[in-house]
């Protein structure tokens, strides 16, 4: 396999980590989560659900499931396959292993819990956790071009791209909190977190400003850089960032409508992955060869 073909590999198995996050939120906000009362059937004794959209909905995130296995077990025989071998890619490629089979055995005990919001907090969680590993893959199987000249972030540019990453997952876990509290359980009579959701809202609301002036401000002190790839990711982010808060207002000033929170998942799954590229094209030149 060459370094190209095994990038390609990889590259898919990052979007369809971030394909099942989405297809896991559906199953929430369609109120599909207990869908399917049993695991890995969909009930006891049968594997496939029969004709009802709530089964359906969680069975097919079953079925995406079964696709990211697919696309982890490539990414790792891809990277021994791979010509030349690079042993950190083979790591990496075992984090996802790693991470797939932590995420199956939490999905089992989501449906054994009846939706506990803890655990679906920790499901989605995780799910970032997962995609991160799969950045950083994509990021070192990318194949080197020995015609990169371009400057080199400084140590404190470096230190608030960090910061950046580090006050996104804070939003993250912010906006896993208002989910917990929040109308969409996955079933009507799922329990939700004891939390008053407009105070959780605010201070998540809170996370995302501060969140954008620290971006902004590193954005302009990216301006002088010669460096295409990373003004280009920072802009990335910042597109990616505003889109989210203005899908986030949103959806909170119109009662939370089903389409939109999806919108604003999907919406956090790329800004996550946007702002976890960014953190490495800033970082230090990466190891080209194995």
């Amino acid at each position: 396999m060459t370094p190209q073909q095994y990038h390609l590999v990889v590259r898919v198995a990052l979007w369809l980590l971030a394909v099942i996050v989405v297809s896991g939120a559906a199953v929430r906000l369609t109120g599909s989560g207990l869908g399917c009362s049993d695991w890995p059937n969909c009930e006891p004794g049968q594997l496939v659900p029969e004709a009802d959209a709530h089964a359906w909905v969680e069975f097919g995130n079953r079925l995406v499931t079964g696709l990211v296995s697919i696309a982890v077990i490539l990414a790792v025989s891809g990277s021994m396959l791979r010509k030349p071998q690079v042993r950190k890619l083979t790591r990496w490629s075992w984090g996802l292993v790693v991470g797939v089979a932590l995420q199956i055995a939490l999905g089992a005990i989501t449906v054994i819990t009846h939706l506990s919001p803890m655990i679906v907090m920790g499901h989605f969680l995780l799910s970032m956790v997962l995609i991160w590993n799969a950045v950083v893959l994509e990021h070192l199987a990318r194949p080197s071009d020995s015609s990169d000249k371009n400057d080199y972030p400084t140590p404190s540019l470096r230190l608030h791209a960090g910061v950046v990453a580090v006050v996104t997952a804070l939003v993250v876990v912010t906006g896993t909190v208002v989910t917990g509290s929040g109308p969409h359980g996955g079933d009507e009579e799922v329990e939700r977190l004891a939390l008053a959701f407009s105070q959780v809202a605010r201070a998540h609301g809170g996370a995302v400003i501060v969140l954008l002036v620290l971006t902004v401000a590193l954005r302009f002190r990216f301006q002088n850089l010669r460096n295409d790839l990373v003004r280009r990711r920072i802009n990335i982010v910042l597109v990616a960032m505003v889109a989210q808060a203005a899908i986030g207002y949103t959806q909170y000033f119109t009662e939370l409508p089903v389409l939109l929170v999806g919108f604003h998942i999907a919406g956090a799954t790329i800004l996550w992955i946007s702002v976890v590229r960014l953190t490495l094209a800033t970082g230090a030149p990466r190891l080209r060869r194995g």
